[in-house]
């Protein structure tokens, strides 16, 4: 049977309606990867019970990019106020985490699902990398294309990444304003880009939790890194 693959959303409001959106690419590659995805609507009123059942329909979640993890998670005032969509997104989405982690759900966290694993084993961020780190690479994608590469990607060896691309270093798109600065509890950075950022991250716990700041489900020669969550999550059932 096929593994039934949670995806997050995000609410986008319009002029008419609110909308519960994702970006198709998600979905693109878990359906090809040979998983069913399932978007999941940011819920206002929720309780353990209903998180609970709800994780217990999937064999895996993909926390999707987005607007800012809450800044006051790890201490820091924001830089920016957050919307109340966003805040919304934000409370649902720890709480939905902090249950899958709980029931050991295989987690495969993008871009802003990276840093809300480090936040929420502990870790914090940089909450503007232009104003707080020294770097030359467009990391924010500024005029640019999701599928278009902009930089590289050291990958340590013997990590995850490196054993499923068999290589040492590949090139990646981007598009993201912060990244992690102290690192989570049990969590290992298995990838960086030419200037030091953190782009990659692995759970060194008992279930498989792992992390990227790009965008893989825009890239077509990253579809490996669908499979293998997918393989994952086949085994669980």
């Amino acid at each position: 049977m096929k593994p039934i693959i949670g995806i997050t959303t995000y609410i986008n409001k319009g002029s008419f309606r609110s909308y519960s959106r994702v970006g198709y690419e998600y979905i693109d590659k878990v359906e090809k990867s040979g998983g069913i995805p399932l978007g999941i609507p940011v819920l206002k009123d929720f309780t353990t019970e209903t998180l609970t059942r709800l994780i217990d329909s999937f064999d895996g979640i993909i926390f999707t990019g987005g607007a800012n993890i809450d800044s006051l998670w790890y201490d820091e005032k924001p830089f920016k106020k957050q919307s109340m969509e966003s805040e919304l997104r934000n409370r649902f989405e720890k709480a939905l985490f902090l249950v899958a982690k709980e029931k050991k759900i295989p987690i495969l966290g993008i871009c802003r699902g990276n840093q809300l694993i480090n936040v929420l084993q502990g870790g914090s961020l940089f909450q503007n990398i232009d104003k707080q780190m020294n770097t030359d690479i467009n990391h924010e994608g500024v005029d640019k294309k999701i599928e278009e590469k902009l930089h590289s990607v050291s990958l340590e060896k013997g990590s995850f990444l490196a054993k499923i691309s068999g290589e040492k270093r590949i090139l990646v798109n981007s598009f993201h304003v912060q990244c992690i600065k102290e690192l989570g509890e049990n969590l290992k950075i298995t990838a960086k880009s030419e200037d030091g950022v953190p782009e990659a991250i692995e759970y060194e716990g008992d279930f498989f939790m792992k992390g990227v700041q790009w965008h893989p489900e825009a890239l077509e020669d990253q579809l490996q890194l669908f499979r293998e969550f997918i393989n994952v999550c086949s085994l669980k059932k």
